[in-house]
């Protein structure tokens, strides 16, 4: 998908080669081109699947808890805790100064 200078996207492309070609030629016409390269699922669930197998059991044991307490709706949740926290990655990720 090509996404174009006001954040819309165009559609699908294809790209073949290893993309030098194309540096050279934004070398030369000093205009740039953004790539994005997306990795395929099977890749990620193999990742997953590694991480998963590396975790203590009781760990996963609480991830199961919270998964089954969210499924249910019977997880406790603090809006305010939540809306705190949200607000402080926010200012870690982009300070104002």
């Amino acid at each position: 998908m090509r996404v174009n200078n006001s954040g819309t996207a165009t559609g699908i492309h294809k790209s073949s080669g290893t993309g030098k070609a194309k540096d050279k030629a934004t070398a030369s016409t000093g205009k740039s081109r953004d790539s994005v390269q997306v990795t395929d699922s099977a890749s990620l669930r193999e990742k997953a699947q590694v991480m998963l197998a590396d975790m203590s059991p009781v760990r996963m044991e609480r991830i199961e808890e919270i998964r089954d307490a969210l499924e249910n709706g019977t997880y406790p949740q603090d809006s305010h805790k939540v809306a705190t926290q949200i607000v402080a990655n926010a200012l870690a990720e982009h300070p104002w100064s």
